[in-house]
């Protein structure tokens, strides 16, 4: 009986560590990302520089969530309007919702993978 408990605990535990590293932001349907997207709203490219370089969402922004300084990096953009941001695969933008919603924005949204993105019709450049 002990031992079940202790697994579950770790299962607990491990759901809890990983969405809380995975986690900010809310989730959109691919449609809607691509129409906000061709709309011009704010994407946040949050991969490292040489991602970004192979390809990504038409206009939108880099910023290395990894990198030192992310924080003060963002700062300067709009908390009201609806942040959109994307990675290689959805880790990382959702380490970065996580902080933007903690520095205050208003509307986050994790896009999750460039390549999910892509294949959505986000408009690619």
């Amino acid at each position: 009986m002990l031992r079940l408990a202790a697994v579950a605990f770790l299962v607990v535990a491990l759901v809890v560590a990983f969405r809380w590293f995975t986690g900010g932001g809310g989730r959109a349907e691919p449609a809607e990302v691509a129409a906000a997207a061709r709309a011009g709203a704010t994407f946040l490219d949050v991969r490292r520089p040489d991602e970004y370089a192979g390809g990504r969402v038409r206009g939108a922004q880099n910023v290395d969530v990894l990198a030192p300084g992310f924080r003060d990096r963002v700062a300067g953009l709009d908390r009201d309007q609806t942040v959109y941001v994307y990675c290689a695969s959805g880790t990382r933008s959702g380490r970065a919702a996580r902080i933007l919603e903690d520095l205050g924005f208003a509307r986050v949204v994790n896009a999750g993978g460039v390549s999910a993105l892509a294949r959505a019709g986000v408009p690619m450049e």
